[in-house]
């Protein structure tokens, strides 16, 4: 089990009582009392329809997402057949709400920038791997012999990036390590590594420059660094580089109702683009650049360890 300097800052490891959770929830919830667009009648009435559907549930019982719950929204299609079995809440969570599709699209990106640097060859590690989607889901055609490394503090996580792997006929190219990312070994450094899900749960700005460190320090001369972050509302940061136009009202409305005020959701380390690039370049990163989904939401960015 992680110690409670290796602890998961996602989500939980261990099971709660459901009742209890939507007791407190409800309590927290009348006494904030109404907000601008919903009574607390509403907002009660909400929390009960989000405690009808899996993922609603675990949002409300870690404030978070595991691997597995990440993998299942970045590789959701309405036309996979799961969406008939939904409640209607659910499919606004999943198709409309401006964060989750700025993930997809994040995911999108990152297989696109990944399968972009790939080689014969090649070494690639994900830190932390959660299923490890964005590169088990690659094109090997060309590559037949890269090497996979999946890191993460969490067992169930790299437990389903081997199933991954196994269904993807990649299980022999990979290994994987349970350790945190801030103080991973590294025996064979890397080519390419590839992060995302983390830094948005870390407020410290010190601890996010010392993981881009340690991702600086696992990778090859001249590496590859793929990673992502949150930026901030136009409601916390006058910096706030969103695309109002692109994001639905209603949509963004039901989110800040769901995620700020009912769930109270812990991916909410942001920041911007200049303080990336800040954090990166203290790191020892150059030749940085950014790559924005639609709204500016969720950019990814691609840094190079100097030769």
């Amino acid at each position: 089990m992680p110690t409670n300097n290796q602890r998961l800052i996602s989500h939980e490891a261990l099971q709660q009582d459901h009742e209890a959770l939507l007791n407190a929830a409800r309590a927290r919830l009348r006494l904030a009392g109404d907000m601008p667009g919903a009574t607390v009648a509403q907002q009660l009435e909400l929390l009960d329809r989000l405690a009808e559907f899996e993922l609603g549930r675990f949002l409300l019982a870690n404030r978070g997402l595991n691997a597995e719950w990440t993998h299942r929204m970045v590789t959701y299609a309405p036309d996979d057949g799961t969406a008939a079995a939904m409640t209607a809440l659910e499919r606004r969570v999943v198709e409309q709400l401006p964060a989750v599709l700025a993930t997809r699209e994040r995911f999108g990106v990152f297989r696109q920038q990944l399968q972009g640097v790939l080689k014969p060859g090649m070494r690639l590690a994900s830190v932390p791997s959660g299923w490890m989607g964005e590169l088990l889901l690659l094109d090997y055609a060309a590559a037949p012999d890269v090497s996979l490394v999946g890191v993460d503090l969490d067992q169930t996580a790299l437990d389903g990036a081997l199933a991954l792997a196994e269904q993807q006929g990649l299980a022999e190219r990979l290994t994987l390590l349970r350790q945190d990312a801030w103080s991973t070994e590294w025996s064979t450094k890397v080519d390419v590594l590839a992060s995302n899900g983390l830094n948005i749960y870390e407020p410290d700005d010190e601890r996010v420059t010392a993981l881009y460190r340690s991702f600086h320090e696992a990778l090859r001369p001249g590496g590859t660094l793929v990673t992502s972050f949150l930026t901030p509302p136009p409601t916390l940061s006058p910096e706030s580089p969103w695309k109002m136009a692109e994001l639905d009202p209603a949509a963004l409305a039901l989110q800040f109702l769901l995620f700020v005020r009912i769930i109270e959701v812990k991916w909410s380390a942001f920041r911007t683009h200049a303080q990336t690039r800040a954090q990166l370049e203290q790191a020892g990163f150059v030749d940085i650049r950014f790559i924005d989904d639609r709204a500016s939401m969720f950019p990814t960015v691609v840094a190079r360890k100097p030769d």
